[in-house]
């Protein structure tokens, strides 16, 4: 984030470490070491000037017009090369979508031995070059590497180039004066690897002797042994590297088996529960039912003596009958509904066994040499084409 400590300072509020630094590198030249009066002038003007610009980049990154607050910075930075701006610049040119400027900045303040807020600038880079695609450029020691047009330096490169998402080409010119070029695409996040090897050594042979006339060479030298007609051909074997890797259907599996396994369980108890409540209603309404019948003096005595309810045995008990059948009906439900998600339980624990049983065991296969992959850029879409050819 944008830091005010040399705002604040100015205004007479409590200053930081960063800010009295920032103040000290804004401050007139006069205040500390003697000059001549028009070199003293001169450096005062510069700070004023890089102290106002410094200011508006504050404000503008406040109000969040970050577009606006990088280019203040970047002015205050050119009049004023001090770590504190060139950490607000960074900052600036990653809010405004500037990635590969605010990793640049971002890394020239991590090599600055007076930045003081090196885990701030190391958030920072790391941020930017989550937006950008990273060529691992290989060519032999000494060959200029060429980026767009653009140099980046002599092999071999220190580390890899940081590059926005898309097309791009590399251009690299051999010790021996030859050159050689690759297109490639280049996805945010992705290190694309892009290798030169060194050209054939062409062999010249070596230019017939002068003849000497006193001693001529003799009209038939003597046989060479001619190369055999077929040679034999000998390719080199065919033992693609191969790398392992852990299978995420397996994961996937043992992931949603487990939550099958766990729902099935909780609903197994949630209906049993309603299954126990629904018997002990049957039961008490039943007991009622046949309490009532055996003191009827209306009713004949076999029914009196054996209370039923199947058919009700006069209209007074056609709704508790009712009642009681409607008790039954939820305890078979229930019931029904108990096991079902049991059964569900128990297959969602074999899925999640097996699953992660599947992720477990290392597989092998052979890396493919071309990929395609969507890739989106600020501005940009679309799928990437990448592959060693």
């Amino acid at each position: 984030m944008v830091r005010k400590e040399a705002m604040r300072t100015l205004r007479g509020a409590k200053a930081r470490p960063i800010a009295f630094c920032l103040l000290l590198a804004f401050a007139p030249a006069s205040l500390a070491v003697p000059r001549i009066a028009q070199a003293a002038g001169q450096d005062d003007a510069v700070t004023k000037a890089a102290r106002a610009r410094f200011q508006e980049g504050v404000a503008d990154f406040d109000k969040g017009d970050f577009e606006a607050a990088r280019a203040a910075f970047l002015e205050a930075y050119a009049l004023k090369q001090h770590p504190a701006v060139l950490l607000n610049l960074a900052q600036s040119c990653l809010k405004s979508g500037h990635y590969l400027d605010a990793a640049k900045f971002f890394d020239k303040y991590l090599h600055d031995p007076q930045g003081d807020k090196k885990s701030d600038a190391t958030r920072g880079l790391a941020d930017a070059r989550a937006k950008l695609g990273h060529l691992d450029i290989t060519a032999p020691s000494g060959s200029e590497v060429m980026l767009d047009s653009t140099s980046v330096g002599r092999a071999p490169l220190g580390s890899a180039v940081d590059v926005e998402p898309g097309n791009h080409t590399v251009h690299v010119r051999l010790p021996d004066g030859t050159s050689s070029e690759q297109s490639v695409v280049v996805t945010a996040g992705q290190m694309q690897p892009v290798r030169f090897a060194a050209a054939a050594t062409v062999v010249t042979p070596p230019a017939n002797p002068p003849t000497n006339p006193e001693n001529p060479p003799p009209t038939n030298p003597p046989p060479t042994n001619p190369p055999p007609e077929n040679p034999p051909n000998n390719p080199p074997p065919n033992n693609p590297a191969t790398e392992t890797y852990h299978s995420t259907a397996g994961l996937a599996l043992g992931i949603g088996g487990g939550v099958l396994a766990v729902a099935g369980f909780i609903l197994t108890g949630v209906f049993a529960a309603s299954k126990s409540s629904a018997n002990d209603n049957y039961v008490s309404v039943g007991n009622q039912i046949a309490a009532a019948e055996k003191n009827d003096g209306s009713l004949p005595q076999n029914i009196r003596n054996n209370p039923t309810c199947n058919p009700p045995p006069s209209s007074t008990y056609t709704n508790p009958c009712a009642v009681l059948k409607s008790n039954q009906d939820a305890v078979n439900q229930d019931a029904t509904a108990a096991n079902t998600f049991a059964v569900i339980g128990v297959l969602g624990v074999l899925a999640a066994a097996g699953g992660f049983i599947w992720w477990a065991v290392p597989m092998h296969r052979t890396p493919s040499s071309a990929r395609l992959s969507p890739w989106i850029a600020p501005g940009l879409g679309g799928l990437s084409l990448s592959g060693s050819f």
